[in-house]
């Protein structure tokens, strides 16, 4: 399930799960709030930037993370890997089995290789905005 589909699919992935238009960059996670995404304004994520995390938070961001998993197994899983009877992977052999997971250990490694060169440009600007800062 390493796609996410058309852009459609992918839009309705960021708005659901990690931002939506009419948040600020100064929110406050606000529980019930419907503007609220639920990663990027959980408390856990906001209480990093403050407060600290406290353990009902992280047990929180955890429960929400495994919602988006679940989410995507519903959505793009179903539309990829459902049968008519049972899921795709129950048919395959050990030679299949072993081939998604390189497949997925390759996707994994170069989705780590661009946040490297994300991070490394983040410091970059950090270091031209903010220089004496560390």
């Amino acid at each position: 399930m390493n796609e996410r589909g058309n852009g459609t699919s992918s839009d309705n992935f960021n708005r659901e799960w990690l931002h939506s238009a009419e948040r600020r960059p100064d929110s406050q996670a606000v529980r019930g709030n419907p503007a609220s995404s639920p990663l990027a304004d959980h408390a856990a994520v906001v209480g990093y930037r403050s407060i600290g995390v406290n353990t009902d938070d992280l047990v929180s961001f955890i429960e929400s993370f495994a919602s988006l998993r679940a989410n995507r197994v519903k959505n793009v899983g179903h539309d990829q890997y459902a049968l008519a009877s049972g899921q795709k992977f129950e048919s395959f052999t050990t030679s299949d089995t072993i081939r998604e997971l390189l497949e997925e250990i390759a996707d994994a490694s170069n989705y780590l290789d661009f946040l490297a060169i994300k991070l490394l440009n983040i410091q970059h600007t950090i270091d031209l905005v903010l220089p004496d800062c560390d």
